[in-house]
């Protein structure tokens, strides 16, 4: 950068404004947390369905301790997510904002999306190793990814996959209507494989990802369904020689 360069770029932006963008990703990352709590616990959801209501109502209903719910309840009123009125100290999540905070939002569900962030922040001392020595992280070391995916992925698929995702390819529809071999590479936990393994009987379907974890939930979640047409194989996908083995 040219010293009139670094001049003008000062001129737009002040050391002090500067300061606020950083206090306002601070206090962003902060209510990201809340939110993810919040998410966990299912107090938003709890809070959605109620009217205006204590500290303690919205413990009992959520079942939870309420010095903690107290405490969480104080930092959304901070950041404006939930409102407080402080005649009656009851508390309430808009509507509007319930639309995006909540699992009956499905995939807009937004407080999933926070999740991301404590996930992320559970290996940063790691992660500041592999800055001095290089280096990776195994799969392994990211322990809740695949709970915090399947939750995610699922709010998509049982929403849209079959329905609208699925007719977008032409012909897809009736290929596995009438019975096809599909595999999904990089499947995760598996829950896309079997959406479409209950709703194609005549197909049938395989999932492959290096995870173990992600292939046991896989499995799991078939065998809890009666799935007889969804398999899942453990592998590594640049090892895996199988051409012409699916049709799509």
């Amino acid at each position: 950068m040219t010293a009139s360069e670094e001049t003008t770029h000062e001129a737009t932006e002040t050391t002090k404004e500067f300061a606020g963008r950083i206090v306002g990703a601070i206090d962003g990352a902060s209510l990201a947390l809340l939110l993810s709590i919040g998410h966990q616990t299912g107090l938003l959801d709890t809070i959605a369905g109620l009217p205006p209501s204590t500290s303690a109502q919205i413990a009992e209903a959520a079942g939870l301790n309420e010095r903690y719910v107290r405490e969480w309840l104080g930092g959304m009123t901070t950041g404006h997510v939930v409102d407080y009125d402080p005649d009656s100290a009851t508390y309430a999540l808009p509507a509007h904002r319930a639309r995006v905070l909540t699992r009956a939002a499905g995939p807009d569900n937004l407080a999933l999306a926070a999740m991301f962030i404590p996930q992320l922040g559970e290996v940063e001392q790691q992660i500041i190793d592999c800055f001095r020595r290089g280096g990776g992280l195994p799969y392994s070391e990211y322990r809740r990814f695949h709970t915090l995916m399947a939750e995610q992925s699922a709010a998509v698929y049982d929403n849209a996959l079959v329905d609208v995702v699925l007719p977008l390819v032409d012909g897809l529809v009736e290929r596995l209507r009438s019975g096809a071999d599909v595999a999904d590479l990089g499947c995760g936990s598996g829950h896309a494989i079997n959406v479409m393994a209950r709703a194609f009987p005549a197909s049938r379907f395989t999932g492959i990802d290096f995870s173990e974890e992600g292939i046991a939930a896989g499995r799991r979640e078939a065998a809890e369904l009666g799935l007889t047409n969804a398999s899942f194989e453990s592998r590594n996908l640049p090892e895996l020689d199988k051409a012409g083995a699916y049709d799509v």
